[in-house]
């Protein structure tokens, strides 16, 4: 009995000590445990944005080694910032300084807004548009005829918008909106010549009627009354146009000149031109006049462009516009060349690669201009510098300006859209090229040097009216016979003066816009 219950027992001390055996060795190797997964902080919806802002500006910009790489994690960048607005503002502070900006930096110009009500900080949430435009289409400055009081004068009125087909044009007065008829100011003039200045003198008066103009213009309609240059008065009712369609010609005409006829083309933008659309026909229609000529059946040999409102637009726009211009002279040559950073010139980028090649005349009309003049003003800017750059090489070019320089806009942008769980949250435009003409210029960032600098925008007569002093300026030169000195000097001798620092709301800059 005792030795088979012993012998019984050894086979349980033998499974014991087998199992002890089995669990050391388990615990001493044990199976490899899974990774863990890793813990994704989802980031938000502000967060997100502030990342994209970065991480396109990264990508795209022509300052690209003047940002630090944090592209494996923009947080470490953007969570220092309170908004993308806040972002945007400090990648721009990396670019380099520029003497032409005291204190100031290259790039002054990419930006970022917000759409669907979605703000990105401080600038708000409207987002720019192009080939339309929302408002009445006016645009004014202070001017005074008889140097007592100052009215608000039109100085431009955008083609296409509801106040150019309501009939208002440039050099009209107010004197009254609806019931309200104190359009006026005091003012104070001092000194001679073309020293002579005039200042209002009633600050208060022109807040006051400042607030009731800017509250007229944000309404949704108004009864405009007009004081003309002709002592008549003209009244129109008119509605705020919603994404009305904007006409960048708002005028053409040829100046007759016995075989040496001048063609006049005033430029408000450069606005899309494909596939035939009405912006392309009605520039093919100016220029197949301009080749035609007038009644003589002579072609222009001479072209004066009004810029001077111009604040930009498509690339490719003024590229059109600038094959036209040059005609046969430059033949098949180089127009431009981009600058763009190293991504951009890479394989790596793909077809977005190829936006960026050369460009070359294709000689669409058959104008052999003998001068092209150019007037501007330092609201003239990107587009229309690029305009005029590209141009310098081969044409005899001359530049007239109310000012000393043009805006000095050498670079441009693309959109790039930036999405939140596959929602538009912004438009984004960071500064990704520059534009060099066939010599390589393109150092114009303060601006282009006019040939004939400070000559008065006389807002006192009608865009295209040849003793408007720009013009006349433009005429004297090309051809003499056309206008005389005396109406140049009309401003002074009648002593019209627009305000200095009097304009009242402005044209936005467009920017030299890439379309993709």
């Amino acid at each position: 009995m005792k030795l088979k219950t012993l012998i019984r027992a050894g086979k349980f001390v033998g499974i014991a000590l087998t199992g002890l055996v089995d669990f050391s060795c388990k615990k001493d190797n044990p199976k490899p445990e899974p990774e863990p997964e890793p813990v994704v902080i989802e980031r938000t919806e502000t967060q997100s944005i502030k990342d994209d802002v970065y991480k396109y500006y990264k990508l795209y910009s022509l300052w690209e080694t003047s940002i630090p790489d944090y592209t494996s994690d923009p947080s470490k960048f953007t969570d220092q910032y309170g908004s993308a607005d806040d972002v945007l503002a400090a990648l721009k502070r990396l670019t380099p300084a520029h003497a032409a900006y005291p204190g100031g930096v290259f790039d002054r110009f990419s930006y970022i807004q917000g759409v669907g009500g979605y703000s990105t900080g401080t600038r708000g949430a409207n987002p720019l548009k192009m080939d339309t435009q929302n408002g009445f289409g006016l645009f004014f400055q202070l001017g005074t005829t008889d140097e007592k009081v100052a009215r608000p004068i039109l100085y431009f009125v955008e083609g296409g918008s509801p106040a150019q087909k309501a009939g208002f044009r440039r050099s009209d007065m107010i004197s009254k909106i609806g019931d309200d008829a104190n359009f006026s100011v005091p003012v104070t003039c001092s000194g001679e010549g073309d020293n002579r200045r005039c200042q209002v003198s009633d600050q208060t008066a022109l807040d006051n009627m400042m607030s009731r103009l800017n509250s007229a213009l944000d309404g949704g309609s108004m009864k405009l009354e007009v004081l003309r240059q002709d002592g008549s008065v003209f009244t129109k009712s008119i509605n705020y146009g919603n994404e009305y369609v904007v006409n960048p010609i708002y005028k053409d005409t040829i100046f007759e000149n016995a075989g040496n006829n001048i063609g006049y083309l005033a430029l408000s933008s450069f606005e899309e031109i494909e596939a035939n659309n009405d912006n392309q026909q009605n520039i093919d229609a100016v220029f197949k006049r301009f080749e035609s000529g007038a009644k003589d059946n002579q072609k222009i040999r001479s072209l004066i462009v009004d810029l001077r409102y111009n604040g930009g637009g498509y690339v490719d726009a003024a590229v059109y516009i600038a094959d036209k211009i040059a005609g046969t002279i430059p033949g098949k040559q180089l127009m431009l060349t981009y600058e763009t950073n190293t991504y951009l010139k890479s394989s790596a980028a793909g077809s977005l690669r190829n936006d960026f090649l050369d460009t070359y005349f294709k000689g669409t009309s058959s104008l052999q201009l003998s001068k092209v003049y150019f007037l501007v003003s330092e609201n003239t800017a990107s587009a229309s510098e690029m305009l005029i750059n590209v141009l310098k090489p081969y044409l005899q070019v001359q530049v007239i300006g109310s000012s000393s320089r043009t805006y000095g806009k050498p670079v441009g942008f693309f959109l790039q859209d930036i999405l939140y769980k596959r929602t538009l949250k912004a438009k984004y435009w960071p500064v990704s090229f520059m534009l060099r003409n066939a010599k390589g210029e393109s150092e114009y960032w303060d601006g282009l040097v006019p040939n004939n600098a400070n000559v008065p925008d006389d807002v006192f007569n009608d865009v295209g009216d040849k003793k408007e002093t720009m013009l006349a300026t433009a005429l004297n030169d090309a051809a003499p016979s056309i206008t005389t000195r005396a109406s140049i000097n009309r401003v002074s001798t009648k002593r019209y003066r627009m305000l200095d620092n009097g304009v009242i709301n402005t044209r936005p800059d467009r920017g030299m816009i890439k379309k993709r």
